[in-house]
């Protein structure tokens, strides 16, 4: 006999909402590294899901504005192109550095690419805050804000920055 396995369906956006609060509690009630590299995991996650709707919306996410920031401050010379205040982070690349090790279009080896320097609770932060600002541009459909949570709606509408 054989037996049927059921599969749920999920609203992406919806689950993004619970990550954002995972990420969030994870932050606030850091123990340790591991709950700061945890919530950088989730916030970045969110920040994959939420800024291309951000985009499709006509919007644009926090780190495309940031990025935008950094090149002109490079090309005015206000910072020079190493300057470290200005370029980590803004990239993504502490998130990116704990989803893979290696770039294979850089020619990095994933042994050559198993040790980073970043201040981890400053980048979960800012990895929260880019969320945060992403999800409170998205206009949402009726059906979506039925299903979000009242936790995760004070979260948004609160004055709480995390870097």
């Amino acid at each position: 006999m054989r037996i049927k396995k059921f599969m749920n369906k999920y609203n992406k956006f919806v689950l993004a909402s619970k990550m954002f609060i995972e990420a969030h509690n994870k932050f606030d009630s850091a123990k340790s590294e591991m709950d700061y590299v945890s919530s950088i995991l989730l916030s970045g996650a969110v920040v994959g899901i939420v800024s291309p709707l951000l985009e499709e919306q006509g919007g644009h996410p926090m780190h495309e504005i940031l990025a935008r920031i950094s090149n002109v401050m490079v090309s005015e010379g206000i910072v020079s192109e190493g300057d470290e205040k200005t370029h980590q982070g803004i990239f993504r690349e502490t998130y990116n550095a704990f989803k893979h090790a290696g770039n294979k279009k850089k020619n990095i080896k994933p042994t050559e690419d198993l040790e980073i320097e970043t201040d981890i609770k400053l980048e979960a932060g800012r990895m929260l805050d880019v969320a945060k600002s992403d999800f409170k541009q998205i206009e949402l459909s009726p059906n979506i804000r039925i299903q979000i949570s009242n936790e995760f709606n004070q979260l948004l509408e609160s004055e709480r920055e995390y870097s």
